[in-house]
């Protein structure tokens, strides 16, 4: 990915990077966790889902936003939001998490953007920016107190970014003031097509969050019935959840190898594959629901539930990325394996004759 390329890059040369990095990461699942720690009614988080929204009057909490088209037209405390079109034309007292094909914003940030888009134009303040895009574009009214670090196939810089620029890029145009520039290109074109492919990787990983938080959100006595599946055995269901995976794809091959076999493959590939990503999300659930219980908080509500995965699957995606050779791979192997046998098992379970005993009563 293009972010993790860099990351891994920079995380052996310059620690103040990594730890900015970190430190976003932790900011964003703070801002989901720190409601069921302090139990203040000034601290909250509002989630807020639909088509076209447009958040007209001041909210003293937190956001969490779903939609096509989103308005930010009043202050809030803080926003993550996920969209097609992000327009922030009102100031915001906190973080800003964006992901969309647009991100516009066009007023002042008191804490942190991280973003990721096709576009992302940049016109208020802010302390420090991450961003990954096709296009960036920091207007000449834009400023950045701190540090910006920004990956991009276009990179115009008009405004003010009194720390640390590294950009990467390919194309790059700075025509305003910056206090330490520093401008990485892609040595090949290798490279280049590593760090779109990237790049797809880590969108895709937003994307797979985003469904994870719309399954939570559908289906919560699904994701918890995988869970009280894997915490009979968890050795139990990683083994047979490997070998179930090793068998699904030798009788997929088999199967086609015959012309009548070959519809059966291509379902039993597309179920096959719904298996291993749904493996990894109810994983993300477990592993945060885990945490928030160590931590004294036990829910069934839906935020609760949205938070156990969110914290989990940031938790998981921070070990896939880990710089030491084969640890990612490996944790990922064991992850798909437990969550693919737990939903095995779980599914078993529910088809069993004492569970529709149970609710046929």
């Amino acid at each position: 990915m293009l972010i993790r390329t860099w990351f891994l890059n920079e995380m052996s040369q310059n620690d103040k990077t990594f730890s900015m990095i970190l430190l976003s990461i932790f900011c964003i699942t703070a801002l989901v966790v720190l409601p069921y720690i302090v139990h203040d009614s000034s601290f909250a988080l509002q989630v807020i889902s639909g088509d076209q929204i447009a958040i007209r009057e001041p909210v003293q909490d937190e956001v969490m936003i779903f939609g096509e088209t989103v308005s930010i037209d009043a202050p809030v405390k803080g926003a993550m939001v996920f969209a097609n079109n992000i327009y922030v034309n009102a100031f915001i007292d906190g973080d800003l998490l964006a992901a969309a094909r647009l991100v516009e914003i066009n007023s002042n940030v008191t804490g942190k953007i991280v973003a990721a888009a096709s576009d992302v134009e940049l016109f208020g303040k802010t302390t420090n920016a991450i961003v990954a895009a096709n296009s960036i574009h920091f207007a000449n009214t834009s400023s950045i107190t701190n540090d910006a670090y920004v990956a991009g196939a276009t990179i115009k810089q008009d405004g003010i970014i009194s720390g640390q620029l590294k950009a990467m890029t390919d194309n790059f145009v700075n025509n305003g003031t910056v206090g330490d520039l520093q401008v990485i290109k892609q040595e090949s074109n290798l490279q280049d097509a590593k760090g779109w492919l990237d790049l797809f990787n880590f969108l895709l990983a937003i994307g797979l969050g985003i469904l994870g938080i719309i399954l939570v959100k559908l289906f919560p006595n699904q994701f918890d019935a995988v869970r009280s599946s894997m915490k009979k055995s968890v050795i139990k269901n990683t083994v047979v959840g490997f070998l179930l995976i090793i068998l699904s794809v030798i009788v997929i091959v088999l199967s086609a190898v015959t012309v009548v076999g070959i519809p059966v493959s291509v379902f039993g590939l597309m179920i096959l594959l719904v298996g291993l990503m749904l493996s990894s999300l109810v994983v993300s659930f477990i592993i945060g629901k885990k945490i928030l219980e160590l931590l004294g908080q036990k829910s069934s509500r839906a935020i609760h539930n949205i938070s156990s995965f969110i914290i989990g699957f940031v938790i998981l995606n921070l070990l896939y990325i880990i710089p030491v050779p084969y640890v990612g791979p490996i944790v990922q192997v064991i992850v798909i394996s437990a969550g693919f046998g737990s939903i095995y098992y779980a599914i078993r379970k529910s088809r069993s004759p004492a569970f529709e005993q149970n609710v046929n009563t």
